[in-house]
């Protein structure tokens, strides 16, 4: 009670001396960029107030400020960047600490489902831990952008954050596999808008020009928590306990909490939250949710869990092609903010952006997950080394993110990086083609740093594109459907690739005499301590040799049709101020309410 009156006082103040004059403060104002990122002296607190209090409303009324105030006017085009590069950094830092907790959490369970399995009793249920994630993750990702231009991009941010850091609060206290997996899909809501919102957020502060350096940020921490993620899972579930992977989370969430609400502020109209709800495109997002999670389902478990014929994977199959279709007419004939606006796909730009960004994901994701495989199984490394060894890929994709966004910058020319990278990452696929039990550490780190140079130049290169491609009032959407399109290219790529994987090694392993296939499939470097002579030892290592490489040579087209795609990008010059081009410029008579 202490403190709501002064509260009240300070915004009543601010809205009686704002009537009449909102035109003579914004252009009387010297620095205008100031009211994007938060202005520590803009509240003022009544002197009369204890020194405690007078801090506490303080701190109270930023934080209600930074969330609920955002209906001021925008900046001057060139303002942000130029003048505010201190607080955009610390904007930068919150926003890589979101991006980091969501790449970290992709690749730290998974060392510590077995344990996890054993401790909960449900070890045939661990695979949904990572799938009920994933699901969520993936489907929920294209209605970040329109969320994020009905209600602003930080209630949006906050939204997802909050949500991430109670799915796994709920994870780490978890007794039960049900809640745990129920858990695991909360977090996944969470963690499908915190990576759209850090690139949102970005377009929104800094030009196009600028951009590519800022989002090659980006691209360091997946790199980052590719690398330490398996690695920090498997220390934290053997020293500490497996909960661990979880509440490691938190104060790491709860710095970006902080930083960001302190911080960012980015123009959005007020209105009120019946209207704001009114906007949403329920049945578009029904539909879409609904359509990708049985296409996911159906990928996953046909040619793993159930054969490809199976009634269970046709029926998933089937509805997902029915509601998807259906989800098409819905955003054409019946949405009035469609969640994926249509004509977006009238975009050449975007519609090859779309295209290369879901090869991308496969090509990505397809040499994470199974070069390691190659590792441990074929030269019977440890997981450590295994990880170690990838380092070449990881660190090669880091230092082509930032080339990119080093030469985007100085020269504006964005396709011939593409061009360059692409090529590149189809070379360095077909390298890999070659390996074999008997390749040295030099080769395998040799091709894997051609393939990652090649995906690392293309990274942040097409995001940069597809967002000069579109109108600014687009960039939110458009920037939340390549997310998407990434997301679910890596997720059906790695499905699909595992399940030609199994398909070649069941026909080779069930040849090999007194082996058991269950183990080799799933646990193939118990296979080692098995007795087995060096002949049978032999055969075995030579199917997984093959199957993997079956999997590179999928690469090869994958990482083609990149190339092909980035043939038929027409160039458009990059906005050098933010907020330099919207749909009302090009088509008079609409205007755009949102930022």
């Amino acid at each position: 009670m202490e403190t709501s009156f002064p509260l009240q006082q300070v915004h009543a103040e601010k809205r009686n001396s704002s009537h009449g004059s909102d035109k003579d403060n914004v252009h009387n104002r010297s620095n205008p960029s100031i009211d994007i990122l938060m202005d520590s002296e803009s509240t003022i607190i009544d002197p009369r107030l204890s020194y405690q209090t007078r801090k506490r409303v303080s701190i109270l009324s930023r934080l209600q400020e930074s969330i609920f105030e955002n209906s001021f006017e925008a900046p001057s085009p060139d303002s942000v960047y130029a003048t505010s590069k201190f607080r955009l950094t610390l904007v930068m830092i919150g926003l890589c600490f979101g991006a980091f907790l969501t790449y970290l959490d992709m690749t730290i369970v998974a060392t510590a489902l077995p344990v996890i399995g054993a401790e909960l009793q449900s070890f045939g249920d661990i695979s949904w831990v990572a799938t009920s994630y994933l699901l969520t993750a993936t489907a929920l990702q294209p209605l970040y952008g329109k969320l994020a231009d009905i209600f602003g991009r930080l209630p949006v941010l906050m939204f997802a954050l909050v949500t991430f850091l109670v799915g796994c609060t709920i994870c780490g206290v978890a007794q039960t596999m049900l809640l745990l997996i129920i858990a695991r899909g909360l977090s996944g809501i969470g963690s499908a808008g915190m990576m759209a919102m850090a690139m949102i957020i970005v377009s929104d502060l800094v030009p196009l020009s600028k951009r590519t350096l800022f989002l090659s940020v980006f691209g360091a921490m997946f790199a980052l928590a590719s690398v330490s993620g398996p690695l920090l899972g498997g220390v934290l579930t053997d020293k500490v306990t497996w909960r661990w992977i979880f509440y490691i989370n938190l104060p790491i969430g709860a710095v970006a909490i902080v930083i960001v609400l302190l911080f960012l502020r980015i123009p959005h109209q007020r209105s009120s939250l019946w209207s704001k709800l009114g906007r949403i495109d329920y049945l578009g997002t029904g539909t879409l949710v609904a359509g990708v999670v049985f296409l996911l389902l159906g990928l996953m478990w046909g040619g793993n869990t159930y054969p490809w014929s199976d009634v269970r994977i046709i029926t998933f199959l089937s509805l997902a092609a029915a509601l998807l279709v259906a989800f098409v007419i819905v955003e054409l004939k019946v949405s009035k903010e469609p969640v994926i606006p249509m004509y977006l796909f009238a975009n050449r730009n975007t519609t090859l952006c779309f295209s290369s960004t879901f090869c991308m994901g496969m090509a990505i994701f397809g040499t994470l997950y199974y070069t390691p495989v190659f590792f441990n199984v074929v030269h019977n490394d440890t997981a450590t080394v295994a990880g170690a060894k990838l380092l070449p890929y990881m660190l090669s994709m880091v230092v082509g993110n930032f080339i990119s966004g080093t030469v985007i910058n100085k020269t504006g020319n964005y396709r011939p990086i593409l061009w360059v990278g692409s090529a590149m990452s189809t070379v360095g696929a077909g390298l890999l083609t070659t390996l074999n039990s008997t390749s040295t550490v030099g080769h395998e780190a040799g091709y894997l740093l051609i393939a990652g140079m090649g995906l690392g130049l293309c990274f942040q290169t097409l995001i940069v594109v597809t967002q000069t491609s579109v109108p600014e009032e687009d960039v939110a959407v458009v920037t939340a459907c390549y997310s998407f399109f990434q997301t679910i290219g890596a997720t059906i790529g790695v499905a699909v690739l595992s399940a030609a994987l199994n398909n070649v090694l069941r026909q080779r392993l069930v040849l090999v005499q007194g082996l058991d296939l269950n183990m080799a499939l799933t646990n193939p470097g118990r296979v080692y301590h098995m007795d087995l002579d060096s002949d049978q030892l032999h055969q075995f290592i030579d199917s997984y040799v093959v199957g993997i490489r079956s999997i590179f040579r999928v690469m090869i087209p994958v990482c083609g049709l990149i190339f092909a795609f980035s043939l038929g990008l027409k160039h458009i010059p990059l906005r050098e101020h933010v907020g330099q081009l919207t749909r009302s410029n090009e088509k008079p008579g609409t205007s755009d309410t949102n930022v």
